[in-house]
């Protein structure tokens, strides 16, 4: 089983689960791509705003709690375009970790948005 399927006791199958790293760096996928997240909001609809907002902790952003659910298509589109297009961004502008003020790595925020493009991938049974 990959990584990015997880079995968590208790939850409903497809439950994923993103951790700090993985919110920050698609929140910051949100930021850096502002044309792309516009874009995917028409596509998506009015709950992008909801997507999105469930990233960050607004009372509190240096505690943000990993959250687990089961995506919905739009969140599998959302989620996963904007981390293949942060994937982009960051290896087109060459970032390093003083970029970044989270206190993450690059590398960090690299795995866990490959992670959600694996996680936003439709399940083949």
């Amino acid at each position: 089983m990959s990584k990015g399927f997880e079995v968590f006791p208790g939850s409903a199958e497809g439950t994923v689960r993103f951790d700090r790293e993985t919110l920050c760096a698609l929140e910051r996928g949100f930021e850096k791509n502002p044309e792309v997240a516009k874009q995917l909001a028409e596509i998506v609809g009015q709950k992008a705003k909801i997507y999105k907002d469930i990233l960050s902790n607004i009372l509190d952003p240096e505690h943000r709690a990993p959250i687990k659910f089961v995506p919905n298509e739009g969140q599998k589109t959302l989620y996963g375009q904007i981390a293949k297009r942060e994937l982009e961004r960051i290896d087109a502008e060459d970032e390093d970790d003083e970029d970044l003020s989270c206190g993450h790595s690059v590398e960090e925020h690299k795995q866990a948005l490959e992670s959600v493009i694996e996680k936003m991938q439709p399940k083949i049974n």
